[in-house]
């Protein structure tokens, strides 16, 4: 396969799915003013998100492997527009958890496939390619909090959840006529479970929990904390992007690095740089110094990524990439 060929509509896609995912993040404290629920709502909404997706991915990130790797694609982001349009016509707590619900499954059908496909185009130079995977996918992901933080003032709630399933929608249209490279099959029916038996591996799982346990909290709860600093939905909005713009600018020279003084080593090094970092964000209580910080973050989670990912790769034995 050659990029031409499927590279950037695959790329395209996967920022769609970014958007869809993320959308919601600057939504939250307006959701919970207008709905009236607790701030345990915030985290419920967030976490079913995490929770399906991880879910999801352990049961069906193996059909990837199983040359299903399009097909998955395809659900994906067709799980992402109904889940968009779910979200655009919830109006209680409840609604609102079984949309991110759905949304979040769309994360775990699209984006282990997309990995593998990412992985099968080459052997060599596969954390560069992980590392621009994911550079997009975090583009995709700041860019969601950004139009709804632009669009919920002129045009309210429902407005940028449709947005973000027509982003969706159009990447499965690009995506949909294209040519991808078929990932190494594994014809045996099994979970993932088993291949945490290999230690570089799950050096590789553990790294990337440790660098997006950090990002999971902010999901939660930034909207919120901003907004009662003061912010408002505009500059919590850009508040995603200037942590995705680093990331999204040097993700793929994260994965050459680790491609050149190897993954562990980079990976270690940002989750030794993210840990102080996310415990500085406590004592702070101006919105611009927050702005500013997670910046630099988004600039150091861009080594750590590609390089947890390509660990886990490599661990991988054939046929197993996107499981």
């Amino acid at each position: 396969m050659t990029r031409t060929r499927g590279w950037y509509p695959l790329l395209l896609a996967t920022a769609s799915i970014g958007v869809a995912n993320s959308v919601i993040f600057s939504l939250l404290s307006d959701l919970q003013d207008r709905y009236g629920f607790s701030d345990a709502g915030l985290g419920l909404i967030a976490g079913t998100g995490f929770l399906v997706g991880l879910i999801g991915q352990i049961v069906l990130a193996p059909l990837a492997d199983r040359g299903h790797s399009k097909h998955l694609l395809l659900a994906g982001l067709g799980l992402a527009v109904a889940g968009s349009v779910l979200f655009a016509s919830s109006s209680s707590l409840v609604m609102l958890v079984v949309s991110r619900a759905v949304v979040g499954l769309s994360n775990s059908v699209f984006l282990p496939a997309s990995r593998a496909i990412t992985i099968a185009i080459s052997d060599q130079h596969v954390a560069r390619r992980l590392g621009t995977l994911s550079g997009v996918e975090l583009a995709g992901f700041v860019t969601g909090p950004t139009i709804g933080g632009f669009l919920v003032g002129p045009f309210g709630l429902r407005v940028p959840f449709l947005v973000a399933g027509a982003f969706a929608l159009i990447g499965a249209i690009l995506l949909a006529p294209r040519t991808l490279p078929q990932p190494e099959r594994d014809s045996r029916a099994r979970l993932a479970f088993d291949l945490l038996r290999l230690p570089r591996l799950r050096a590789g799982v553990l790294l990337s929990i440790a660098l997006f346990l950090p990002v999971g909290f902010y999901d939660a709860t930034l909207d919120r904390y901003l907004t009662d600093l003061g912010a408002g939905n505009h500059l919590i909005g850009f508040s995603f992007l200037v942590y995705g713009i680093p990331f999204a600018l040097l993700a793929t020279t994260g994965g050459h690095l680790a491609d050149r003084s190897g993954p562990l080593r980079v990976g270690v090094l940002a989750s030794l740089l993210v840990g102080p970092l996310t415990a500085v964000y406590g004592f702070l209580e101006v919105p611009g110094v927050i702005v500013g910080l997670s910046g630099l973050e988004g600039a150091i989670q861009a080594l750590g990524v590609p390089a947890a990912q390509a660990l886990v790769a490599a661990a991988a034995p054939p046929g197993r990439a996107a499981a």
